[in-house]
């Protein structure tokens, strides 16, 4: 999905869409709080139509039963969800989700602190009105797109474990507008993810460390013999052993090839109206399109007055213990694990025409999920200098390298406890563009979980220069703070300045 290039798909930027973790809001996250505004009737439809489809008409052989999947794998995420959102009662704690009728007529703004308040509420936080509508949406289409899919491909109906929502929405990060969404779908193989800790070359798979956050992966032994191992189930499981290359690695390519596929053959089941595929939510008829960009598969959902984007994205997991163990990779904290980590069809582009074919990301949105927990107001800082970015025309600075300097400082303030509950906004505000001044300065993101990725080596060193002057010039002003009505000016963009200087002049 193009139209916007400061499109908030972290994964596409060196990072990861985030799946089910925690959060500072007693465990929910606020898309879920925004569920229950839109029906949890809704949701439990949807968790029964992923659970009716769940089950294969073909029982897997004894002997060679598919990997074992936990409870809520079992129940379906969507489902499980739907049991819980029941408690969550109170979405008016969403600080990232507000109602149009909660936007003041005239606000009060006498410092710096109600100036970015004023402004998140009425040109930052999605309004929950708009949310509610893309959400029920979402969720009518999504339900029949999985059922199809499931119904179109054995493989698929077997193997997809999991489903997770994705990217700023799932981080509460998302800001503006409600019109992107982001999943992940975990697609399972017919082996287990163990390693053989005598003989590595036979793990059920090889993880291959090369560039600083990718991995290739090679079939092992078991996986290599799925077509004379696996009887009758060989019927449904040779389509994990067509994803391997003559060297027995499983190629990317191959892999989101197959995803696409089934997803354009789901699709093909929906009515069709006027030559168009289409779906009908609370009686309005929504037409649905496709695109491809990087490693997602997106429907594009439209109506009139309205347009709602949705990246799928398949993925390989693996459990923790299978974490790479190179000096250079991060070793994941205590607090932050989760259990297993993914894997994303990622290309390398700067590796070889193979590399491109066998190269996969490493994904950790769960663990970073937990990174950002406990910090208070840390994420209203991080959309603020996201719409900053937007409103400057820093195309070139994705939304993770963003958050990137925000896991960093994270780190670096870990024996300072009350660093950010004690300090508010306007200081905090100030203090990471600072921080984003020094990264430009240095010509240096570095990849939180492994630092010899520099996600800013290729930035062209006059718009790094640009960028950097850009951010100077707010600096200058935080500096003074009686000029904090100028502040506005760069957080919004020209027509939206136009407008609010009534509040301020």
């Amino acid at each position: 999905m193009n139209r916007d290039n400061n499109r908030d798909r972290d994964r596409d930027e060196n990072g990861n869409g985030n799946g089910n973790g925690g959060n500072q809001n007693g465990g929910w996250t606020w898309w879920q709080a925004g569920a229950t505004a839109a029906g949890v009737g809704a949701l439990a439809s949807l968790g029964y139509l992923l659970i009716r489809g769940s089950s294969s008409s073909e029982e897997p052989s004894p002997a060679h039963p598919p990997p074992q999947r936990d409870a809520s794998e079992r129940r379906g995420f969507l489902s499980n969800l739907a049991d819980t959102l029941e408690a969550a009662t109170n979405t008016n704690k969403m600080d990232c989700v507000v109602s149009r009728a909660n936007v003041p007529s005239w606000p009060n703004i006498n410092n710096l602190n109600a100036l970015l308040a004023d402004i998140h509420v009425r040109h930052i936080a999605l309004k929950r009105e708009d949310f509610q509508r893309h959400y029920r949406v979402f969720m009518g289409v999504f339900a029949q797109l999985q059922q199809c899919m499931k119904e179109v491909d054995k493989y698929y109906e077997r193997y997809a474990s999991n489903v997770q929502f994705a990217g700023s929405h799932y981080d509460r990060l998302r800001i503006k507008k409600p019109d992107e969404f982001d999943m992940d779908i975990v697609i399972g193989v017919p082996v287990n993810m163990r390693r053989d800790p005598s003989d590595p070359l036979e793990s059920d798979i090889v993880i291959e460390q090369k560039s600083p956050g990718f991995v290739q992966l090679r079939a092992g032994t078991q996986y290599q013999n799925i077509l004379i191992r696996d009887g009758i189930d060989c019927v449904i499981n040779k389509t994990a052993y067509g994803w391997l290359d003559d060297r027995k690695y499983i190629l990317r390519s191959k892999f989101i090839d197959w995803f696409k596929s089934v997803g354009n053959k789901g699709l093909n089941r929906f009515q069709l109206k006027d030559g168009q595929r289409v779906c009908y939510v609370d009686s309005t008829c929504y037409t649905i399109r496709t695109s491809s960009s990087g490693p997602a598969w997106t429907i594009i959902i439209e109506a009139p007055g309205f347009r709602l984007d949705v990246d799928l994205v398949p993925a390989l997991k693996f459990p923790e213990n299978r974490w790479l163990n190179a000096r250079s990779y991060r070793p994941i904290p205590v607090d932050c694990r989760r259990g297993y980590w993914m894997v994303v069809p990622k290309p390398n582009k700067a590796g070889s025409p193979h590399d491109e074919q066998r190269s996969w990301r490493i994904a950790l949105q769960e663990q970073e999920k937990q990174l950002l927990n406990n910090t208070n107001s840390l994420r209203q800082v991080i959309r603020l200098l996201k719409k900053f970015r937007d409103a400057q025309g820093m195309q070139k600075i994705a939304s993770y390298y963003i958050k990137t300097i925000f896991f960093w400082e994270i780190i670096e303030k870990q024996g300072d406890t009350t660093f950010w509950q004690r300090n508010d906004i306007a200081y905090l505000f100030q203090h990471m563009m600072k921080k984003f001044y020094e990264a430009l300065d240095r010509g240096s993101i570095p990849y939180f979980w492994n630092r010899n990725n520099n996600m800013i080596e290729n930035l062209n060193s006059n718009l790094r220069n640009e960028y950097k002057r850009k951010i100077l010039s707010l600096l200058n002003v935080l500096d003074s703070p009686r000029e904090y009505k100028s502040v506005a000016r760069y957080l919004l963009d020209s027509n939206e300045y136009l407008e609010y200087q009534r509040f301020i002049n």
